[in-house]
């Protein structure tokens, strides 16, 4: 029988490479060789193989391995990985028995190949993926932000980033995080907190040092064992005809310290120098000759590799490859001929390409952009600085910046993402250097708005008020970052940051006003949520509205509705028909004035009104720009509202809709609270309890803050759990919702009171056990809100099913509530059908019910 053709590591990476349909010249530059050698590989593997053309051998290469788990940002290394067989072996071993496992070494000792090949090997083992992220670019801080985006994972409005990661990396998953050692402290901080969120996460880590924390396996790494295999495999790549002998060559070996690094320089120059002048040229200065290979910057032997070619440019090439450094990332040729005004665009473009050729820009030909080794970059502004021009190309990148921002902010809502994300480091950068350029910092700001990083823009919006032309527009700056710290955290900060502006603006009255009046509009519509440990004292808020009130402010009119009330969070009909008219000019006005009427409307009884203006309201707000923070609070408390008083009117089918809505919609997309919180509620009043239990379970993960209004979906989800015969887990769910609430029972919230004696009364009216004790609960008297209505309806069937001496009086108070509460209509209806034993009353229940969407309800009977 003929034996296979043996096809070596770099002959099967040409064969892949073919089967990729690349040239000889494309091959060459993906593995780092001549063409010429490419050529002799190629006739190897067509004499080897018996194939008659390129063609054949394509359609002969092997298709990769695909591994049980997922394995996302693992760099595609150019060579093959050879003689660490045994260490690929022990690291798969540890990965799967260790939380945390460290592979640690000294630079080039070949720590991030080891972790290539293990995590490769290992990804079978983590049905839930995993993931490799370098950590390179990280710096101090910026860690936790790192790992997000090799997850794919973006900060959302009110979700903390480190809870985003946690959720994205649960179950057993596997995460790497290549090159620690300078940002140990903060991976040490991150690997504590995901490991402790998720037991069954493991961690890889490469590093210069151990990073210490609980837990820590740690393989170290020494030199290479088959140091001479890995030379004499690179020499050979360079060039096929490479032969030493093997003393010789142990010897250089052991010269270069095992180091895979070392060697692959070393090996990189064996063609040209030969054994023995390499071994003379190490002895002498051996960071020179090792510095001819490519390699990062890290491994500090790329500065005598850049001199030495930086040496050998002309004028005009330095001069641009020095301007050109300026750029943080990718740059087109109309770029870099902003940064050289003296320059024709074919000058430039001529220069580029020869800078390519010397290997000191990289080009990518499909995008039509250059970058530069971040070494190289490193270098070039070095020469930069110490050159008599580089305050005025300063300048020119500033400028070229402020453009291209304009630019990108006038393309919201279009095709913009791809292009903020090639210069978000420039503008970063020249918003960083601290040059009072307000409207190149505050588009950055709204740039990065739009592109979901919230903790940044507002940073961004503070920077920019700091840099304002005027106390209006620095104040406008610092509205916006309040809105931002309103999704993020709570409204208490936003209503600081409109002090801070107020304070901005002493010489300017009417700028002054509308803050003020801004700030007491906030503290009264958000005290029962974003108030909830330091409510605004009422005097404060009478100082302030008194002061704005002194000069002409549209916002004025709206703050004295929200404190014309004869209590916290009250409001006086007509003084919130007042607003409505002052505000019609200004949707955001407009919509915090229609919510003091809804909450008028709602405080009069009458939850039917209040949800006809929350779809008023609805309507306004989604129609406002979502890269502006403003908007989305507006849409975030909009689409609240019109839920609860969806709900509390027993419009059940419209409250499911617009909770699916809310969860989908721009603004609130992957919200861990207020985008779920409505589907849930709804869910269990709708009978969809799998569908409501799931939610819930979502919502109580995502770690809720203390927050009443939090508490009803869990309170929905005890509904859900008691109404499925499960009542350890009603139990539990009540429990969350106290612990949400800050209360000892639900029953102690003036918010959550009416819903827990309703969710209670209902389990005991369905599992016919404690009747008697709930009927008093369900039956007293709450403060008006959204599910009164629905515990009058339960009481009245308790009422009734115990045939109690007051039943009448049970069934007159729901019937009140059924004017405009369609579910409890249909509790008072099935509840006559119980008290006559009345058939027809109890289909038309059914039906009643089935109209509302309530299905559960519908077929109880």
């Amino acid at each position: 029988m003929p034996t296979a053709p043996t096809i070596s590591p770099r002959e099967r990476e040409v064969l892949l490479a073919l089967a990729d349909r690349l040239t000889n010249a494309e091959i060459a530059e993906r593995l780092y060789v001549s063409v010429r050698t490419v050529e002799s590989h190629v006739s190897a593997l067509l004499r080897k193989l018996d194939a008659r053309d390129r063609r054949e051998l394509a359609a002969r290469a092997p298709g990769p391995a695909t591994p049980a788990g997922l394995v996302t940002g693992t760099p595609r290394p150019p060579t093959s990985f050879v003689g660490r067989a045994a260490e690929c072996d022990a690291l798969v071993r540890l990965v799967a028995e260790s939380r945390v496992t460290t592979v640690l070494g000294p630079g080039g000792m070949g720590k991030t190949r080891l972790a290539v090949a293990a995590t490769e090997a290992a990804a079978s083992h983590f049905p839930d993926g995993a993931t490799f992220v370098n950590l390179v670019p990280s710096r101090p801080g910026s860690v936790l932000e790192s790992v997000a985006a090799g997850l794919g994972v973006l900060p959302h409005p009110q979700q903390p980033l480190p809870d985003a990661v946690a959720a994205q990396l649960a179950g057993r998953a596997l995460l790497v995080l290549d090159n620690c050692e300078h940002v140990a402290d903060d991976v040490a901080d991150v690997i504590t907190a995901l490991t402790s969120a998720n037991p069954a996460l493991r961690v890889l880590t490469t590093s210069r040092e151990r990073l210490g924390v609980p837990g820590e396996t740690v393989l170290q790494l020494g030199p290479l064992p088959a140091a001479a295999e890995l030379f004499a495999e690179r020499a050979r790549a360079v060039d096929p005809a490479f032969d030493a002998d093997p003393a010789q060559l142990a010897a250089l070996c052991r010269e270069l310290g095992g180091s895979p690094l070392n060697i692959e320089l070393a090996a990189a120059r064996v063609a040209s120098l030969g054994i023995e002048a390499l071994r003379a040229g190490l002895a002498d200065d051996p960071l020179r000759v090792l510095a001819t290979g490519r390699g990062p910057d890290r491994h500090k032997s790329l500065r005598s590799v850049i001199e030495w070619s930086h040496r050998l440019l002309d004028a005009e090439e330095r001069t641009v490859l020095a301007r050109v450094s300026r750029f943080r990332n990718r740059f087109a040729l109309a770029d870099a001929a902003a940064l050289a005004p003296d320059l024709s665009l074919g000058a430039v473009s001529d220069v580029l390409g020869r800078l390519v050729d010397k290997s000191l820009v990289t080009a990518h030909r499909e995008e039509g952009v250059w970058t530069l080794f971040d070494g190289v970059a490193r270098f070039a502004r070095e020469q930069l600085a110490a050159s008599g021009e580089a305050v005025e190309v300063g300048v020119r990148h500033r400028e070229w910046a402020a453009r291209r921002a304009r630019e990108l902010t006038g393309r919201l809502g279009g095709d913009w993402r791809d292009g903020f994300d090639r210069v978000a480091d420039d503008l970063r950068a020249c918003v960083a250097e601290g040059e009072p350029a307000h409207d190149l910092t505050a588009d950055l700001a709204r740039l990065a708005y739009a592109r979901g990083f919230l903790a940044e823009a507002v940073a961004h919006w503070r920077t920019a008020a700091d840099r304002a032309p005027s106390a209006a527009v620095a104040a406008a700056d610092l509205a916006r970052a309040g809105s931002g710290v309103h999704l993020l955290t709570h409204a208490r900060d936003h209503f600081d940051l409109l002090l801070v502006a107020a304070g901005r603006a002493t010489g300017d009255p009417a700028t002054r006003a509308s803050c003020l009046a801004a700030a007491v509009v906030l503290a009264e519509r958000f005290r029962g949520s974003g108030f909830i440990t330091d409510p605004v004292p009422d005097a404060e808020l009478d100082r302030l509205l008194a002061e704005a009130a002194e000069a002409p402010a549209a916002g004025v009119a709206v703050a004295r509705a929200w404190r014309s009330g004869s209590g916290p969070q009250s409001v006086d009909p007509e003084a919130a028909e007042r607003a409505v008219a002052a505000a019609s000019g200004d949707p955001l006005l407009l919509s915090a004035a229609l919510d003091a009427r809804c909450t008028a409307q709602a405080l009069a009884g009458r939850p039917d009104q209040a949800y006809r203006t929350t779809e008023e309201r609805l309507s306004l707000v989604t129609t406002l720009d979502r890269t502006d923070p403003h908007a989305a609070v507006e849409v975030l408390d909009a689409f609240r509202a019109a839920i609860t008083y969806a709900v509390a009117t027993g419009a059940l089918s419209d409250a499911l809709a617009l909770s699916r809505r809310a969860a989908g919609d721009p603004a609130l997309a992957g919200h861990p609270y207020w985008g779920t919180s409505g589907l849930v509620t709804t869910l269990a009043l709708t009978g969809r309890f799998a569908e409501a239990l799931e939610a819930a379970d979502e919502l109580w993960r995502a770690s809720l803050p203390r927050n009443a209004t939090l508490g009803v979906p869990l309170l929905a989800a005890a509904l859900a759990a008691g109404l499925s015969g499960d009542e350890p887990s009603m139990a539990a769910w009540r429990a969350r919702a106290a612990a949400v609430a800050g209360v000892p029972t639900p029953a102690g919230s003036a918010n959550l009171a009416p819903l827990d004696a309703f969710v209670r009364a209902r389990v005991a009216l369905h599992t016919g056990t404690g009747l008697a004790e709930r009927l008093p609960e369900a039956g007293a008297r709450f403060t008006p809100g959204r599910f009164n209505g629905y515990a009058a309806g339960v009481a009245a069937e308790l009422a009734v099913v115990l045939d109690a001496p007051d039943a009448e009086e049970y069934l007159s108070r729901a019937e009140h509530h059924a004017t405009h509460n369609t579910w409890t209509a249909a509790a008072v209806t099935r509840a006559l059908a119980r008290r006559n034993g009345d058939a027809e009353l109890f289909a038309a229940a059914a039906k009643q019910f089935g109209e509302l969407g309530a299905v559960f309800e519908a077929e109880a009977g």
